[in-house]
């Protein structure tokens, strides 16, 4: 299934990718929008502006002392930070000298890290002075950049930041380390933009993989690009008054779409970026009280718990346009719930789901404002397939669960090589043409929505029977008294192959043992036998990952011994 038509947007200040760099992609739009508004705020870091003009200045000058360094074209740096404008900087300026970014996600400990380093052969590492202490052992043998918050504060604030960086840090004292903040301070001959082909990999993600393990992706300039442009195109349907829209930036930077979209899309087409290293809900509702915000890209629980909040209810609401979701089933209770509240505060804007993976930049189909389709994850997104097919990679006709497949030009190179099988996780067809086998199971309907089954790798086969966990979540969570649902598969008494399904309630003074006989009656009446939940754990709340998703595998039973054998 290919995309519907998306027009241009007007202003043309994105266009569609060539051979740039994802810093000279950024200078050209630019330029671009400079021309017509002058020049607007890249991001905001705890209340303090920095202009577009002064981050391509630091860009220069990092770029500059990393040259002088000895650092070139085809090496790999580790970005080891949170959301954060030390992250920008550093994406920029790599970016610049052809120097590949991996991005790590900072709360990896330290032996995970030096895996990462080793695998990635990194030669040097970007880090928070908060973490540097706890980190030292790696530090010593590797060239670090250390950053500071107060880096980018201003104006009164600034001392009060300072001292509290300087309280909550160890630094080492290695001949290793170099302060950002000295970087900035001095002075070095200015280092010459490296060409190099849009399409060879400058980006390193980490990522759960499609096919059960969890790897490192390549991705190059072009998707990133492309994946702005594509946003571009959706953000036509919304209201953008250029220089005066703020982007919420609640996902982490080492995460496809914010590194693509809440960040280098949002700078290029002049949405300043509030940034925020750890999402909370009230902090995030009280920059939508106090700023122009009308983009968020997010996952479902954030939203949740914003909206949950007592300032959700704010005057800056009804500025919110576009609201974009992913990475984790969004049902439709909760959407129009969401609707509901901004609604109720003025405002218009409606809970956008999409579907995507880390190996096709977090993006694949999306509904929009002009299309969109209740149940589904939307439509396709230009320059992207979708097909579903059968257990022989054969397509099945619409409305047939199969595994969902995807190619495009936001996928990826492939995984690093570190003993996988070459294209692991990618399929050729009869014509050569490479898909991301994804893992998850759904189905196009007539229309060419996308809806999502669950993952295959969590199907639970029961009697030959194909059991949908997503279909059992949706379901229950429907009920007013359950506030999460998660089925995974158990096993009975006699070791057999079991639903069990696992929640967390609004009311915890509820009878756990009504509760669960009441959930066994409803589901054998909304559910096919092979469905109905055998097992029911009642928790306070559901464990997660670190990306905040509901973590199934830690609900997920081992088989017993017997069945194991």
């Amino acid at each position: 299934m290919k995309a519907p038509y998306y027009p241009v947007p007007e202003k043309g200040y994105l266009s569609k990718p060539g051979d740039q760099s994802c810093y000279e992609y950024l200078l050209e739009c630019y330029a671009k929008v400079s021309k017509d508004i002058g020049d607007y705020t890249a991001f905001v870091n705890l209340d303090c502006e920095t202009k577009v003009s002064q981050m391509i200045a630091d860009v220069e000058k990092l770029a500059a002392f990393l040259n002088a360094n000895g650092f070139k074209k085809g090496d790999v740096i580790t970005v080891f930070l949170p959301t954060s404008a030390h992250a920008f900087i550093a994406f920029y300026a790599l970016s610049k000298l052809g120097i590949i970014c991996n991005m790590a996600h900072p709360l990896l400990p330290p032996d995970a890290i030096k895996e990462i380093l080793d695998i990635t052969k990194s030669k040097a590492i970007f880090i928070l002075d908060r973490a540097a202490g706890a980190y030292a052992k790696v530090l010593k043998d590797i060239f670090t950049i250390v950053c500071s918050t107060s880096d980018y504060t201003s104006g009164p604030i600034k001392p009060y930041v300072v001292a509290d960086d300087a309280k909550n840090s160890n630094i080492p004292d290695f001949d290793t380390i170099h302060l950002f903040r000295d970087i900035m301070a001095g002075e070095y001959e200015p280092a010459e933009t490296v060409r190099h082909l849009g399409k060879q990999t400058m980006i390193y993600l980490g990522g759960g993989g499609t096919t059960g393990r969890s790897k490192i992706i390549q991705h190059s300039s072009y998707a990133f690009n492309y994946l702005a442009y594509l946003d571009y195109l959706l953000d036509n349907d919304c209201v953008h008054p250029y220089g005066e829209s703020y982007n919420l930036c609640v996902l982490p930077c080492f995460h496809a779409f914010g590194l693509g979209s809440s960040m280098h899309y949002a700078v290029c087409n002049a949405y300043s970026c509030i940034l925020m290293p750890k999402f909370d809900p009230e902090k995030a509702n009280d920059y939508i009280s106090r700023y122009n915000v009308q983009e968020i890209l997010g996952v479902p629980n954030m939203f949740k718990k914003m909206i949950e909040a007592d300032n959700f209810d704010n005057p800056g609401v009804k500025n919110l346009d576009y609201i974009s979701c992913g990475g984790d089933t969004v049902t439709k209770e909760f959407r129009d719930e969401f609707t509901a509240k901004v609604k109720k505060n003025g405002g218009h804007a409606h809970l956008l789901s999409g579907y995507g993976l880390t190996e096709t930049c977090a993006i694949a189909t999306t509904n929009s404002l002009s299309h969109n389709k209740n149940g589904s994850v939307g439509l396709p997104v230009d320059g992207v397939e979708v097909i579903v097919v059968d257990e022989n990679k054969k397509e099945v006709p619409a409305g047939v669960i199969g595994e969902i497949l995807v190619r495009g030009e936001v996928m990826m190179n492939g995984y690093l090589d570190d003993g996988y099988v070459e294209n692991d996780g990618i399929w050729k067809d009869e014509n050569g043409v490479g898909w991301v086998c994804t893992g998850d199971a759904g189905f196009l309907d007539e229309d060419g929505y996308l809806f999502i089954a669950g993952r295959i790798k969590r199907i639970i086969i029961i009697s030959g029977y194909n059991v949908y966990p997503a279909t059992i979540e949706q379901k229950v969570m429907l009920l007013d008294y359950v506030n999460e649902a998660c089925a995974v598969q158990g096993y009975d008494d006699n070791g057999k192959i079991c639903v069990k399904l696992c929640v967390s309630l609004n009311d915890g003074s509820l009878d756990h043992e009504k509760v669960k006989k009441d959930l066994i009656d409803y589901c054998e009446k909304n559910l096919d036998h092979f469905s109905v939940p055998r097992k029911i754990e009642i928790l306070e709340a559901l464990p997660r990952t670190k990306m905040d998703k509901i973590d199934f595998m830690a609900m997920t039973e081992k088989a017993p011994l017997a069945k194991r054998r």
